[in-house]
């Protein structure tokens, strides 16, 4: 059996946690200790990027390795976690939500979390400049697998072409927002012109893990050095399959169903307030 890969998936890294998104932010020093577990334990930590490149290459993989990602593109990065890992010589692909460059992660309003500043182009060519490997991250962070597909299609295409434009570089990553992806919206990300795709799955990757569905751990705030342990000796883990699970399509279901009905109440609420503008002119 191939040797397992764990990729870990952090969002925010700060000391000051934003609304409820807490459980998604793990504090610096946190972020420090997990780096220092992967150096104690062994692991050659290589970017996605990388990490298919050998192995497109059949070229062999060091005895342990590890790959870490960051998504959506908040500012603490640069701040909090680059820092980190460049201390350590380590590297990172970071996943971006290229609509929202300069501004504020919007789609964290049901979280109160939607002034949660988001890294900018100064900062975006900066880190690219010394060597981190960015990807994209959808144009405003929707379930991609919920949009008509016109719609989800140019969420995937135009983040791809705004962080080129941006950079003045190859964007070959894409990580599904949320996780969520179908066989369609998978193929959208092959059409678009990307190389690969992270999904999250927390399950182990390995050297025949779907390339446009890479399985990814979410690490989360209660995450301590026992539990990274664990997760980086793949404890409770298991190794990602090319077939979604059952329950995955179930829930999938269940969210478009979801949608549907907060897409239909949004239309209710728009035409109530165009009944009751036309009202007011009328009088």
């Amino acid at each position: 059996m191939t040797p397992a890969i764990p990729i870990l998936l952090y969002h925010s890294v700060s000391d000051s946690p934003t609304g409820d998104f807490g459980p998604f932010t793990v504090s610096r020093s946190q972020f420090g200790a997990h780096l220092d577990r992967l150096l104690a334990q062994g692991f050659a930590t290589l970017t996605i990027g990388q990490l298919l490149e050998r192995i497109r290459a059949q070229l062999p993989l060091p005895e342990r390795t590890a790959v870490i990602t960051v998504d959506d593109g908040f500012a603490d990065f640069s701040a909090n976690a680059w820092p980190e890992l460049q201390r350590r010589g380590m590297n990172a692909t970071l996943y971006v939500t290229a609509g929202l460059i300069g501004s504020s992660a919007r789609w964290l309003a049901p979280l109160h979390a939607e002034q949660l500043p988001m890294l900018d182009h100064h900062q975006l060519l900066d880190l690219a400049a010394q060597g981190c490997e960015i990807g994209a991250h959808s144009m405003s962070h929707p379930q991609l697998d919920c949009l008509p597909s016109d719609q989800a299609a140019r969420e995937i295409r135009q983040c791809k072409d705004v962080l080129e434009q941006v950079l003045g570089q190859p964007v070959d990553s894409f990580a599904y927002p949320h996780g969520y992806y179908d066989h369609a919206v998978r193929q959208m990300v092959v059409d678009s012109g990307y190389s690969s795709a992270s999904a999250v799955k927390d399950a182990l990757s390995h050297v025949d893990d779907d390339q446009f569905a890479l399985a990814r751990i979410t690490v989360k705030s209660d995450v301590d050095e026992p539990k990274i342990d664990q997760v980086l000796a793949g404890d409770g883990f298991t190794r990602a399959k090319r077939r979604q699970r059952l329950r995955t399509r179930g829930w999938r279901q269940l969210r478009r169903w979801q949608y549907r009905q907060q897409q239909y109440r949004e239309q209710q609420g728009r035409e109530q307030q165009d009944r009751q503008r036309h009202s007011g002119e009328a009088a």
